[in-house]
């Protein structure tokens, strides 16, 4: 198995070579799947209780990328825990280039025997055989968001990772302004379409109040995992059925029109064209007065920008569906690893009740299963139930072994369209063509 995966991973990280000298390089280049080898039989309990094997004196290595000294803060605590319930010790291992970095480890072996799978590159890491099949009734998968298991299902119908946290888009509204402007949230629309005439009258009420251009009416990100959820509407897709991209399909480029038609009013603009890096500084500086944004966003706002009287709004609808998007990070274990045992034991305590409301109770990202959050009390917080709520109806940001370079196709020529400098249907024939070029390759 270590030879097949060292011969894939190699040639991947050639051709992840060649696309970083085009263009927006891919996270990971995919290669032909491996088989899928049995899964192993386990305790059927998530861990949280008991200690089922025997695992004094054993080491584990945890693979992750750094995050805040909350979050460090939140996984030492899980650490001693798992430590001291099972008699291991847990020895973190940090990534600054994480999908690069893990994929080189896989090449020589040494990959962390559990570590992070993020959604949008799991496809790939499925494709390369370096994940082990979790089996369902082990990690409990019955008491997750069905989306987040799902998302985690490899092409072999057989479940590789168990989701950690999860977060969604919302609809942010900065209450002052509205009250300002002589509105009130009831005002907000609940369909997209309705923003293409509310935002050039909510618009004149700003300049009015603050004076013409202080403050934009709404923000928003381009990036394809942020409008993934409106792009694929009415049976769309940005993809093909073998993953190549499918962007200048005419159902694509119909609801891109959307995108497009908030844009013409002048009142919708990125938050670097107001000279900001991204939504969440916009919206806290008092430069824009609504925004769709992450969950991550939240304390950043009450820490940051405690002044901002804000509320947190349901997405709207598009084409009479509701919808967001949803972002999620799951445990794996490493198909070579000579302690599948005891990974198989930290995912069941860190997807657990116990572990998991340690780390999304202190950090505010949220549970990827409902005795999680009722553990930990989300709904007293009716702003991130908002959030939660989402996962209801959200998409997950992934759209296979290719998205990357989709997505950075995507980006390096719509950006010209919204700009002016083209048109959405040469935009969308050029990114698809180079896309499904650098795939070719």
């Amino acid at each position: 198995m270590k030879k097949k995966i060292s011969l894939i991973l190699i040639c991947a990280l050639l051709v992840l070579s060649f696309a970083a000298c085009t263009s927006a390089p891919p996270e990971a280049t995919p290669a032909p799947p491996a088989p899928a080898p049995e899964a192993t039989p386990a305790p059927a309990d998530n861990g949280d209780d008991d200690d089922d094997g025997d695992f004094a004196g054993r080491e584990l290595v945890v693979g992750i990328w750094g995050g805040n000294d909350t979050e460090m803060g939140a996984m030492e605590e899980m650490q001693a825990n798992f430590e001291a319930m099972t008699g291991a010790s847990v020895t973190f291992r940090v990534y600054t280039d994480y999908n690069t970095q893990i994929q080189a480890d896989f090449i020589a072996g040494t990959a962390p025997d559990v570590f992070y799978v993020n959604a949008d590159v799991f496809e790939f890491f499925d494709s390369l055989g370096v994940l082990a099949p979790l089996d369902r009734q082990a990690v409990d998968a019955d008491a997750f968001y069905t989306s987040l298991i799902d998302t985690f299902v490899g092409t072999s119908g057989q479940l590789y990772a168990v989701s950690k946290d999860f977060s969604t888009l919302a609809l942010y509204v900065n209450l002052d302004m509205l009250e300002d402007a002589g509105l009130t949230v009831t005002d907000i629309p609940t369909a997209w379409e309705d923003f293409i005439d509310f935002l050039p009258e909510f618009q004149a009420l700003l300049d009015v109040e603050y004076g013409a251009g202080a403050v934009t009416a709404m923000s928003y990100n381009l990036e394809l995992p942020r409008n993934l959820h409106l792009l694929n509407r009415g049976g769309a897709s940005v993809t093909t059925a073998d993953g190549r991209a499918n962007l200048n399909s005419p159902g694509v480029i119909e609801n891109f029109q959307l995108i497009m038609d908030l844009i013409a009013t002048g009142a919708y603009q990125r938050p670097q064209d107001l000279g900001l890096g991204w939504n969440g500084e916009a919206f806290g500086a008092g430069r824009v007065a609504i925004m769709d944004e992450g969950n991550w966003v939240y304390n950043f706002l009450k820490t940051e920008f405690s002044d901002v009287n804000f509320a947190v709004l349901n997405m709207p609808s598009f084409r009479g569906e509701v919808s967001s998007m949803m972002f999620t990070v799951g445990y794996g274990i490493f198909i070579d690893s000579e302690n599948q045992d005891l990974a198989l034991e930290w995912i069941r305590y860190a997807t657990g009740v116990d572990g998991m409301a340690i780390f999304t109770g202190a950090t505010g990202v949220l549970p990827s299963r409902q005795d999680v959050a009722d553990k930990i009390n989300v709904a007293a917080d009716p702003f991130l139930q908002i959030h939660l709520d989402q996962v209801q109806h959200a998409i997950p940001w992934s759209i296979g072994l290719y998205g990357s370079i989709i997505n950075g196709e995507y980006m390096n020529f719509l950006l010209e369209a919204v700009q002016g400098n083209m048109t959405v249907e040469d935009a969308m024939r050029m990114a698809e063509e180079q896309a499904n070029f650098q795939i070719g390759e």
